[in-house]
Formats: structure tokens, sequence, C-alpha cells
């Protein structure tokens, strides 16, 4: 080789090196030698730390796993492009992506299943952590429109539902869309109906509409069809692809679903998904049965195998009992809408959760994602028909947040979806992060675009992780963030996320979760969830237990009625696993299964606390109303210092009755900013405190817990001895946090 050569040898996996090398081969080779070492020591210094450290060094330099995890839907095609990806979002501190082949010929080109399989390996190498995302775009179901070709059977299904009242005198009824159901009159008002008088309408239909000339009296006329829905559901207005969608009470799309999307990439990259993935992330999968825009007729979910497995599971048949679906009728009508609802609830947790969870178990995967509008109780029956039965299907359960403004966060689906996973045991709970709010702006939308802060960032996320979240999945834009104030967040959540993972809560106070008393009171709506005065009730009452304990920064776990079945009680305690409560509020809790009314009674005997806000024990899930149920209430529930009953509308405060009756496990001196959630694990019980304000905080911390304490701070990663002094003083920055560890 005579004059200068470039040579472009050598690729790290995230830089191109040019050596410029003379004629001299000796030199060459020293250059080489010095520039392999140089790139051994990158790549050893590149790779992300992992959880397979002392605890001290986890805390200065937090794992990738516990890091931010951006959501990365398009890997470049480019080795280089991805390497240059890689780089930058380890650079500014990210613990991964949350990932999937390219949305372009979705699952279906052997060249993006190339691009997609070397971007993971490169990302693997390097220490990130991956969730594999499950869907292009949402709502998880679809596989990008394979799913459903060749089967338009398997699309979602409602029963479509047009009334009208009459005391007499022609009744018409233009008919909903579909094929007929049912068309029928029944002796009643426009609230309820009485089902063994009945009339048969099928007759008096004729060219899509309803003619009927009623004799004299009180009537209630019902049309109703089945049909596949899609105009005015959240597929029909979702901002990805929009699709028709599977229905989620039939085994067989998901089925489907599953072998072309989880199995692609069990083909691509082996049985063994574990290997690559730490959990699946679906994302909001619902039922078609809530209308996002006003609608001429209600809708109830559906599906060619719901009445058999109604009759399979319930004893008894689905189809005369419809009407009372959406009209109360009485004792039998609300049994009726007791046993569909459960049994939608049911049907979907395990043909679309359940069918999931099992593939990821035979590929050691853990099932993940979050659901749809997890906020308002009375969604969780359009959407699921018990979100909490469907949550507790997935092994990495989530919820999203689209909003950067702490005030706005929606801590309680955040302790919502904590606290399933902690009945479970789960050590994962995600969520998906977000300033969505703060920067999308639909067409005609002329309002500023708001970047938010990195403190903002910093409260929003304490406020999800103060109440069970420790894995922070990103769709932030970062705005105005330079990549030192990126890895500065993304260390922040990091020691947060590890310190809160693994161990369990330590709460006193259950609250329940309502939904067995929200089913016998639900009516569908023409636009939303329900128009029941009954049901907004509930949900009003529920919201407010727990944002009671909230504002008072009391800690709290939200349970189910199998919960309730399953636990023991122990010295006045109630006890699931390693989980103990000592009250247990009910907000406006009639209804729940014999089992679980009878646990609490012997709760009760046993010197646990009851609080029921806004109602009294009075239903089974066979008996509307019991009288088991009444003569608990007449005896073990009867008031007394252990049974406590609040009044809807009650000036009674259920704080000041908690605190007159157990001793918080930590405070502030008055109001304040501050709330925290209390935690054991490995030997150590451990306080993470935030500050929820904008504003510097300073004051006197009293604590149950006694011994030394020790001060991790997670804005700087060092921790400190301070002592056994009594109270503690601290002093935490606007929307700051701050662990309290002490050996148990």
């Amino acid at each position: 080789m005579s004059g200068r050569a470039w040579w472009r040898c050598f690729t790290t996996g995230h830089r191109t090196w040019q050596i410029t090398c003379g004629t001299n081969i000796l030199m060459m080779q020293a250059i080489l030698v010095v520039c392999l070492l140089a790139i051994s020591t990158m790549e050893g210094t590149m790779k992300l730390p992992q959880s397979d450290r002392p605890l001290e060094e986890m805390f200065a330099n937090p794992p990738a796993e516990s890091r931010i995890i951006k959501i990365v839907h398009s890997w470049p095609d480019d080795a280089e492009a991805q390497n240059d990806q890689i780089t930058k979002l380890i650079d500014s501190g990210f613990g991964g992506v949350v990932c999937n082949v390219s949305f372009d010929q979705y699952l279906e080109s052997e060249e993006k299943w190339s691009a997609f399989v070397n971007a993971v390996k490169k990302a693997k190498d390097l220490g990130m952590s991956l969730w594999l995302y499950d869907e292009k775009g949402y709502p998880s179901g679809t596989a990008g429109g394979i799913t459903m070709r060749g089967h338009p059977e398997w699309e979602a299904r409602g029963l479509l539902v047009k009334e009208a009242c009459t005391q007499g005198g022609l009744v018409t009824i233009d008919l909903p869309p579909g094929k007929i159901v049912m068309a029928a009159a029944y002796a009643g008002d426009q609230e309820s109906i009485e089902l063994t008088q009945a009339v048969d309408l099928s007759a008096q239909i004729k060219d899509g509409r309803l003619e009927w000339d009623a004799p004299k009296g009180n009537w209630h006329v019902f049309a109703i069809t089945e049909d596949f829905v899609y105009e005015s559901t959240h597929a029909a207005i979702s901002l990805a692809d929009k699709l028709h969608y599977i229905n989620l009470l039939m085994p067989e799309p998901t089925s489907k679903f599953l072998e072309v999307t989880y199995g692609g990439y069990s083909k691509h990259l082996g049985n063994d998904l574990g290997r690559w993935f730490r959990a699946t992330f679906t994302d909001e999968p619902s039922l078609m049965s809530y209308w996002f825009n006003k609608m001429p007729y209600r809708i109830l979910p559906w599906a060619p195998n719901l009445p058999v497995e109604f009759m399979k599971r319930r004893g008894y048949a689905l189809e005369p009992l419809i009407p009372a679906l959406v009209c109360d009728a009485g004792e039998k009508g609300k049994k009726a809408r007791y046993d569909f609802w459960l049994t939608v609830a049911e049907l979907t947790a395990e043909n679309f959760f359940g069918q999931i969870q099992e593939y990821c178990h035979k590929h050691n995967l853990l099932s993940g994602g979050h659901l749809l509008m997890e906020e308002p109780l009375s969604a969780h029956v359009s959407f699921y028909g018990d979100f909490f039965r469907c949550i507790r299907r997935l092994d990495a359960p989530g919820i999203d947040c689209l909003t950067s403004i702490p005030a706005e966060v929606p801590w309680h689906i955040a302790r919502l979806v904590g606290s399933a996973a902690e009945l479970d045991g789960r050590t994962i709970r995600m969520c998906e992060t977000s300033d969505f709010i703060q920067r999308y702006r639909p067409p005609g939308d002329t309002r500023p675009v708001r970047d938010v802060t990195e403190s903002e960032i910093r409260g929003t996320c304490n406020r999800l992780m103060v109440n069970g979240i420790n894995t922070i999945t990103s769709y932030y834009s970062f705005a105005d963030l330079s990549s030192a104030d990126l890895k500065r967040i993304n260390e922040y959540v990091g020691r947060c996320c590890m310190m809160l993972t693994g161990g369990h809560q330590v709460a006193d106070i259950a609250v329940v979760y309502p939904i067995e008393s929200v089913w016998p009171r639900f009516t569908p709506a023409y636009h939303g969830a329900t128009d029941s005065q009954a049901v907004k009730q509930v949900q009003e009452i529920f919201d407010k237990v727990g944002q009671a304990l909230w504002n008072a920064g009391r800690d709290f776990t939200y349970i189910d009625s199998r919960t309730l079945r399953e636990s023991n009680v122990r010295k006045g305690e109630l006890v699931h696993g390693d989980l103990r409560w000592k009250v247990v509020i009910l907000p406006c809790v009639d209804t729940l299964p014999l089992k679980a009314w009878q646990k609490l009674a012997e709760f009760v005997k046993a010197g646990g606390i009851v609080v029921a806000v806004g109602a009294k024990p009075t239903n089974t899930e066979s008996e509307f109303p019991s009288r088991r149920v009444q003569i608990l209430a007449e005896t073990v529930f009867a008031p007394s210092p252990r049974m406590v009953y609040i009044e809807s509308g009650s000036d009674m405060d259920i704080v000041s009755v908690i605190n007159s009756l157990l001793k918080p496990d930590i405070g502030t001196e008055g109001t304040s900013p501050i709330r925290s959630t209390h935690r054991r694990s490995q030997g150590h019980d451990l306080y993470f405190v935030i500050n929820d304000s904008g504003q510097p905080w300073e004051g006197i911390v009293n604590i149950a817990k006694e011994g030394e304490c020790e001060l991790w701070n997670p804005m700087t990663g060092a921790h400190t001895q301070i002592g056994s002094t009594r109270p503690i003083k601290l002093a935490l920055g606007a929307y700051e946090g701050i662990f309290l560890r002490f050996r148990q």
C-alpha cells in the first residue's frame, strides 16, 4: 500500500471509526490494537447496569429495567441508524424500549422482521430492558387487520335496544340495524316493567319498522336487534388505524391474534421470548359496548357464544330476560343483570386476557399492558364487565397517564392497578406516561402547546410511584429537555422504581371495589356508559372515599370480593398473603357474594372494623334482597364501635372516623402536600415520602416505626444514617421524594 488510505473497518454497534494509515505496517498494527482496546472499553462503559448488584450500587446507578422505558414503534431499518438511536437513548439515561416489528407491512415482511430482530439483539446486548408491544397502534387484538381476514363473524357485536312507552294508541319504532332478536311490549312504564306480562310483537314488524296499536294501559315497548358494531365505538375514534375490532367474548379471534402476532415473534426470536423481553404490552383492548357519540339506541355486549355460556354458568336462559338488562324488573331483573355482567366479565377475562397470559407463560414471558378508560367505575362495566377481574389476568398490569400536570395525574387508578398486583404478588406495575394532553391538538383546536418541565415530569411520576407503579413507559415528547436533564430524570425515576420493586405494601385500610353493587343498578346509555343515577351514586361515593383518604395522606389497598372470600381472619385483621388490614371500607356496597359477607362478619366478630358509606348490606349473588344478609345486618353488622355507618350526604367525615379508630402509620402536623406509601422488603420497612407540590416543603414527619432510620435520596443517589430521633424533620424541594428505611 503506498501513500495514505482510509480504512473504514471498525463498527462497534454504535460508532464507526475511520483510521488514516500510512505505509508503515507496524504503525498500522499498533493503531489497530489501540483502537480495538478503546472500542472494548467503550462497549464495557456503555452497557446499561443490571439488577444483579448490591442495593447501594443500584441506588447510585439504577438498573436498566427501573429507568424510564421509551416507547419506540419504529426501529430504523438501517443498522447504523439503529446503533445511533440506541446510543442516544442510553446516553440520555433511558433503560430500554417498548418495541414492535415495523408498522410498515406489519407482520408480513421478512425484511422488516430481520431489521427488528437485529435491533432487539443489539439493544439486549447493551443491557436494555425490552417490552413487546403487541399491536399496530391500538386497540390490541386486530393484528393490523390480519386477525379477522376470512372471519368477519369474529367482529365485535352488540344488542341494540330501542324503546317507546305508551298508555295506548299507535306506537312506531324504526328498528336498529341488524337481525331482529326481540320485539315485545311489557306492562310497565318508563322506569320499570313486569316480566310476566309480555306481548310478542314480531308480527308487527314490516320494512324495518315496528308498528303496534297498543291497547289502553301502561306499556313499555322494545325493539332489539343484534349487529356488528363499529360506528361511535372506541375502534372508530382511535387515533391509530380505524379498524373494525374483534369480539373479546369469543375465544377464536384472540387465538388467531396470538397465532399471527405473538407467534410471529416466537418464529423470529425463538420460543423463549423471555430471553428478550421483560413483558408484553397490550394496549386498550375492550368490549365495543360504549358509545363515544350519542346514538339512537342503547348497546349491550353480545356474541354467539354468550347465551350458551350464560346457560352453562348460570343455569337458566338469558334471552327472555334481555329487557330486564335495560329497565328495572324487580328482584328477578336485578339477578339477571348481576348474572349477565358476571358472565361478560368471566368471558372477557378468560378469552382475551387469559389466553394471552397462558401463551406468555408457555414462552417464559410476563403478560402486561393497560386497559381502556380506567378512571370511571361505570365504564368498567361497559368495557369489561369487571375491570378488576381482567386486570388480575395480567402479570404486569398497567395504566396510562396522558397528562404531566401533577395535580391532574389520576393517582387512584395507579392505586387500583397497584392493589390488584399486590393481591396476586405481581412484581411489575406499569404506567404508559406522557404529556399527550399538553401537546395533542386536533384540527381546529387553537390552544398553544404546553411544554412540561423536568420538575412536573418528576411530580407526575411521584404520584404514580407512591400509588404502586414501578415501571414508567414513556410517550413523552421531552420538549426543551437536554440530554443532561433526561439523564437526571431517568436516574431519579430509576432509583425510585428500583426501591419500590419487590416486597409488599403495608397498609391498615382496605377499600372494597364495588362492582357487584353496580351490576344490579346498571342500564346502558345512548351516550357513554350509563344513565343510571343509582350507578352514578356508587361511582361518586367510591371516588369520594378514595379522594378523602388520599387528601389525608392515608395509604390503602383496593380489594375485590374474591379477596374477601380468600382472606383469613387473624387477631382482628383481614389477612391475604403478606397483606393485613385492620379496617375495611364499603363504598356504597350493598351487594356481595354471600361468602364475602360471611368473611366480613367473621372479621367484625374478631375485632376488625368495617365502615359502610352510603349503603347497608342487602344482597348476595343470588338473592335481591337476601334474608341471610339482612340477619347479619341486624346482628353482626348492627351499628357499634366496630361497625360504622355513614349515610350518603352525611356531614360525617370518613377520615375523622378512621383517625378516631386507627392511628396513622405516618403523617405530618396539619395539612401538607406530603403523601407516602409503606412497603416491607428484604428485612426492612421502607417509606416513600413525596412532596406533591410545586413548592418546597419543610416540616416534621411523625412515623410509627421505631428504630434506626436511613435516608435514601433519589435526587442524588446518596444515603445516610439519621438515627432513631423522632419526629423526623424533612426538607423536600418541589416534587421531590425521599426514602426512609428501617431494619425490620
